[in-house]
């Protein structure tokens, strides 16, 4: 208020002498010309860091699951098969791991279930020889009582997988946790991926990407009295449109029997879709597949740099669970 009150004073004294002046020989003021102001420059919005595999110490991960169960022993007849689906990210299902596996802690959770190993020497270990390392152990009071954890062998630093496309990715990783309750109770099987998802302002906004990708599962089939557990394995291919947001993959899978002989098992394409502003997808297996079933997928890493997705399926004797995990070539 001050300093108005003193321009409106100078002001006022302007035009006072100006009238006593005599008006016309007075000689005007002149107008400042104006000088133009430059735009700023505006400051460049730096890229998304992201942390990476190998860890440097012990992490805990929400997951994109895929899970299903049966109840009986496969060994010796048909068993029941249970639902199978997918889920995107949430903390229903969890993990925890680490980068020492004979002294860390290796937990998998969903919802109020768990299995932890605590500073035990995995069965299969941490190598380059070997994709996965894997936690197993057997109940000594209940016959078939069991719970096994194994992870993708890109998480451990000095002993990552020597396999030139899973020992190269450093955004994203797997789980997997089968247990049983009994001989003839209840199995369960859960498929998550995890890693440092993309910031979604980081993904491309055009092009098609493909990705070269690894896929990982199980199959339970349940036919004319007899039950088999197989691994899957094979190859999908992935095709994202940043544009549009579709997702197009193409599964070719194998099975291998616990006897190591392995076999085609099916192939079929799936389809689904990116909604704006997520890093996330969703989608589900396209008609003419031997299965009905669907998939979640995440993109991780700086630009969508590497992408993770698990799926499930169903038919009248099978149940179909796996992770997809891949980078940009």
């Amino acid at each position: 208020m001050i300093r108005r009150h003193i321009f409106m004073s100078a002001a006022a004294a302007t035009v006072m002498l100006s009238s006593c002046n005599g008006g016309g020989d007075a000689s005007p003021t002149p107008t400042p010309t104006p000088t133009g102001t430059a735009t700023p420059t505006p400051t460049p919005t730096g890229s998304p860091t992201y942390a990476a595999f190998p860890l440097a110490a012990a992490a805990e991960f929400f997951t994109l699951n895929a899970s299903t169960s049966y109840t009986g022993d496969p060994a010796t007849s048909a068993v029941t098969l249970g639902v199978a689906g997918t889920e995107s990210f949430s903390d229903r299902v969890r993990l925890a791991t680490s980068n020492a596996p004979t002294t860390g802690t290796y937990v998998f959770r969903e919802a109020t279930e768990e299995t932890r190993f605590a500073a035990v020497a995995p069965t299969t270990p941490s190598a380059a020889a070997n994709t996965e390392f894997v936690f197993r152990s057997d109940s000594t009071t209940t016959a078939g009582q069991f719970s096994q954890l194994e992870f993708l062998n890109n998480v451990v630093p000095g002993s990552v997988t020597s396999d030139a496309l899973l020992g190269s990715l450093t955004r994203v990783s797997y789980g997997t946790w089968f247990r049983g309750d009994s001989t003839a109770g209840a199995k369960r099987l859960t498929y998550g991926v995890f890693g440092y998802g993309t910031v979604a302002s980081d993904l491309p906004t055009t092009g098609t990407q493909a990705y070269t990708a690894r896929v990982t599962g199980r199959v339970v089939r349940s036919a004319a009295g007899a039950t088999a557990v197989n691994r899957i394995g094979g190859t999908v291919t992935v095709s994202v449109n940043f544009s549009t947001g579709l997702v197009d993959l193409v599964f070719n899978l194998t099975q291998t029997t616990a006897g190591g002989v392995t076999s085609a098992y099916a192939n079929f394409a799936a389809q689904g879709a990116r909604p704006v502003g997520q890093f996330q997808f969703n989608g589900s297996f396209t008609s003419g597949a031997p299965l009905s079933g669907t998939f979640t997928g995440a993109f991780f890493g700086s630009a969508g740099a590497e992408i993770g997705i698990t799926f499930a399926g169903s038919s009248a004797t099978d149940r179909l669970v796996g992770n997809v995990v891949g980078k940009k070539p």
